[in-house]
């Protein structure tokens, strides 16, 4: 009972322990947030420098590609003009300007007249976006073959382009503004591709935990026009868009806290809600256990001892158990009470009925032996034999229901009676009431514990003694003989009863006339009877039990 009642209230304050842990994963999460926001904050800050660059770069860029006068222009004639353009801007590496075909008009540094550029995935990206695009090229024909990073815009004249304006910006420029950055803000930097490729990155760090740069499938899966949170190694990044969708700048700093104290403070935030609830679920159950279920379990053992007969106490946790149980228990006293008076006068009516019965059985058998005694009278006086031996059977019977009475009486017994030691009192007093004719006979008994309900125990005498009488009748007067008697019980409560001789047919005289007798009481009793024609003082019988018969 105390486990299902803890199991019951801790379901009943599981979802107020839900909330409180839900509070604080919602707190966690809003320390997270704000701790993204700072990165994103530091990152943008971080990367003002290079945004500025590459926002020079396109306004410069897109400010030649405007320019009326850029159509007419012939190869060589702007060499001047555009290296007045690039000593403004001193991290841009190269400046050209080129037809459709890719034939360059004119550059800073100069190439050969009917220099053709190389075919590039950047070129050709720009040909098919058809305005601004940025990117990396591994090997910058003007540039030394070094890589770089070039930016082209496309001119028009009118509606239809006539070709581009590039500018580019070395690699190596670009690192030593991203070591920069790392210097003012403690942190690795990198610019990629669209595709996630590495473009530039500032100097690797030599320390042993320093803090890592996303994977380039990471980069790849978290590019978009805000910036975004990855977890890479010993620290966190934040990717922001410098100029969607072709470059994006990385940034990765060590974390404020060190890993173990994140975890901890998130376990502390999950652990106090969970342990608020375990308490406020053991404070319940302590009351629980203290005020419903002790008193129960005291209650419990009261009722036990009163099964047993024994008083109600008034032990400890009752007198400390709330009023509705302390009520229980003086109900539960009270009916004690009642039902020990009750059972005391049943106990003495039990007592009373009982004697009653056996004096009945007393004077029955009292009666019974008076009328046998009346009937041996009569039968010493009778003149005629056949009236004597007559009279002596009815003697016989008489003193056999008198016996019956008497086990009852003598027993106490009102509800079985044991009939192997009916049957063995029953066939020695027939021997002795036969006097001299039964003096060679010898009786043997093989006797088995064997019992049988008192109303079935008259027809179950009359059944023995009957046949104890008929083997007599057929014994009487010839010599020493061996008389067998066999009880014993069978299967299911199956009484057993044989009566058997050693001797042959021919030497026995001719049975009593109690075949009928014994018939009519097996009928009674639902059992059945057997003799065999050649000897007819053996019987056996087969008495089923009260159930059985009915």
């Amino acid at each position: 009972m105390r486990g299902r009642m803890a199991l019951l209230l801790g379901l009943a304050m599981l979802p107020a322990g839900a909330i409180a842990m839900q509070v604080g994963l919602n707190a966690v999460n809003a320390r997270e947030a704000a701790y993204e926001q700072e990165l994103g904050r530091r990152a943008l800050q971080s990367i003002s420098v290079e945004r500025g660059a590459i926002d020079e770069v396109r306004e410069m860029v897109r400010v030649l590609a405007t320019t009326p006068a850029l159509q007419q222009i012939e190869t060589g004639d702007c060499r001047a003009w555009l290296g007045d353009v690039v000593a403004q801007y001193p991290y841009v590496a190269a400046l050209a300007v080129s037809d459709d075909e890719r034939r360059v008009l004119c550059s800073v540094p100069a190439v050969e007249r009917g220099y053709q550029s190389p075919i590039t995935p950047l070129r050709e990206r720009a040909r098919v976006r058809d305005a601004f695009t940025i990117g990396l090229i591994q090997n910058g024909p003007l540039s030394g073959g070094v890589p770089i990073l070039a930016a082209f815009e496309p001119v028009r004249d009118g509606q239809r382009r006539i070709g581009f304006v590039s500018a580019s910006i070395r690699v190596d420029q670009l690192r030593n503004l991203l070591d920069r950055s790392r210097a003012l803000h403690g942190a690795r930097s990198a610019i990629v591709d669209g595709d996630g490729q590495l473009i530039a990155q500032s100097t690797p760090p030599t320390e042993r935990n320093a803090v890592g740069l996303p994977t380039v499938d990471q980069i790849r899966n978290h590019l978009g026009p805000d910036p975004t949170f990855v977890e890479v190694e010993n620290g966190s990044a934040v990717i922001v868009p410098l100029h969607a969708p072709d470059i994006y700048a990385v940034m990765s700093w060590a974390p404020e806290r060190p890993t173990w104290q994140r975890w901890t403070a998130l376990a502390l935030s999950l652990a106090a809600p969970l342990a608020i609830w375990i308490l406020a679920v053991a404070a319940g159950w302590f009351a629980i256990e203290v005020f419903v279920a002790r008193p129960l379990s005291s209650l419990e053992t009261a009722a036990r001892g009163l099964a047993r007969g024994e008083d109600v106490l008034d032990t400890p946790a009752l007198r400390t158990a709330p009023e509705e149980i302390r009520s229980l228990r003086r109900t539960l006293a009270a009916m004690a009470k009642t039902l020990r008076g009750r059972e005391q006068r049943l106990v003495e009516a039990l007592s009373e009925e009982r004697a009653l019965l056996r004096e009945v059985h007393h004077r029955v058998k009292n009666n019974l032996q008076m009328v046998a005694s009346l009937l041996n009278i009569q039968a010493r006086s009778a003149r005629d034999e056949s009236e004597a031996w007559g009279l002596a059977r009815a003697h016989d019977r008489v003193q056999l229901l008198a016996l019956v009475h008497q086990r009852i009486y003598a027993s106490g017994e009102v509800r079985q009676l044991r009939i192997d030691e009916l049957a063995a009192e029953i066939a020695r007093q027939l021997i002795q009431s036969r006097g001299a004719a039964t003096k060679d006979i010898n009786l043997v008994m093989q006797l088995g514990e064997a019992r049988a309900e008192v109303d079935r125990a008259v027809p179950m005498t009359f059944l023995i003694g009957e046949g104890v009488s008929m083997a007599l009748d057929a014994l009487a007067n010839i010599g020493p003989v061996e008389l067998r008697l066999f009880v014993q019980e069978g299967a299911g409560g199956e009484a057993r009863f044989a009566i058997d001789a050693d001797i042959d047919s021919e030497r026995a005289g001719a049975p009593g006339p109690g075949a009928r007798l014994i018939d009519a009481f097996a009928r009674q009793l639902g059992a059945s009877a057997g003799r065999d024609p050649e000897r007819p003082f053996m019987l056996w019988v087969r008495v089923p039990p009260a159930q059985s018969a009915a």
